[in-house]
């Protein structure tokens, strides 16, 4: 895909900067079944999903778009239903890899950013933490007089809000 370095490159990269952020978030693209792509160039893409531990990836399988280079120059040869196969693959390991990261920050305290009410319930709100991890909470808390002023004892949070959780599941 006339990429500009090579994966020994990028893996070092990626291992640079795990040394240096051990719990860094990292996240990519996949297509399944772009133009002669090979069943071994599918097994390394698992196999980078798997080493690289992203805490998301977006996959999908590929699909010719005019104003790209590969529209142009290159057959789209990978049939669909290889394309779909490799694209669940994808999608399978990367969610399983997506788990173990979030299971990871269970216990961890984390800053949240409230971005509205959450679908599960309406006395609840949702935001994302730095790792762009969805996070679900109480709306509103009542604290104890013990943590805050007695005229300070209730909290409302709203989009735009930042909130320090403990994440419990």
């Amino acid at each position: 895909m006339r990429r500009g370095y090579t994966r020994q490159a990028y893996m070092e990269l990626v291992n640079t900067i795990h040394e240096i952020v051990p719990n860094v978030s990292l996240t990519s693209d996949f297509i399944a079944g772009f133009c002669g792509e090979t069943e071994e160039d599918h097994s390394q893409s698992l196999e980078l999903i798997e080493r690289v531990g992203y805490s998301f990836c977006f996959c999908f399988p590929y699909s010719m778009r005019e104003k790209t280079f590969a529209y142009h120059h290159l057959t789209d040869d990978v049939p669909i239903e290889v394309k779909k196969r490799r694209h669940d693959e994808l999608a399978m390991i990367s969610r399983n890899k997506s788990l173990e990261f979030n299971q990871k920050q269970i216990g961890t305290i984390q800053i949240v950013l409230v971005e509205g009410p959450s679908r599960r319930s309406p006395t609840q709100v949702f935001g994302r933490n730095d790792y762009n991890t969805k996070v679900i909470f109480d709306r509103e808390v009542t604290l104890t007089a013990t943590t805050v002023n007695q005229d300070c004892s209730h909290m409302s949070f709203k989009p735009g809000d930042y909130v320090v959780v403990e994440v419990c599941k």
